[in-house]
């Protein structure tokens, strides 16, 4: 083997740099980014930019009465997931607890999130037959951060069934 294989073989093999995680935050990330507009929007009454045709209707979806859960408007209970997912990610190194159980409670939290976005999903589309671009983009992003997380988990568990 040469010199540069060995060394990419050994650097792919760090487990220093967990690709996945970094993966992870960078999707946590932009759903902030998308959460935090949607909920931008609510709060001060703003439409958020979308493209208007006869199923993509954004204003008509974010303003229906299954934008809020208890009284709380779902753009804030996603922006508040992605961030718990965030705080969890970076904090894995430096809490032991999170360092044991954050994959897990990534997963769990990613799993309810796939699980309540599917809801809100079902209902643009077999209620208000209307879509949310950025409520699809969010379903998206959610669904990558469950995939991500359960893979890393998987990982992590895979010693232990030796």
């Amino acid at each position: 083997m040469s010199a540069a294989k060995a060394k990419y073989a050994a650097w792919r093999a760090t487990p220093s740099w967990d690709k996945a995680r970094t993966l992870a935050v960078i999707v946590a990330l932009l759903g902030i980014f998308v959460a935090g507009y949607m909920a931008w929007a609510e709060v001060t009454g703003n439409e958020t930019v979308c493209v208007e045709t006869e199923t993509i209707d954004c204003a008509a979806v974010q303003q229906s009465v299954y934008a809020e859960t208890w009284g709380i408007p779902v753009a804030i209970l996603g922006l508040v997931g992605y961030v718990a997912i965030l705080a969890v990610l970076l904090l894995e190194d430096q809490i032991g607890f999170l360092a044991a159980y954050g994959r897990s409670l990534v997963v769990a939290m990613a799993l309810f999130g796939v699980m309540f976005q599917t809801y809100l999903t079902y209902i643009e589309a077999g209620v208000l037959h209307k879509w949310c671009q950025w409520c699809v983009a969010s379903y998206i992003l959610i669904t990558a951060l469950f995939v991500l997380s359960a893979y890393r988990l998987y990982v992590f568990l895979r010693p232990l069934r030796r």
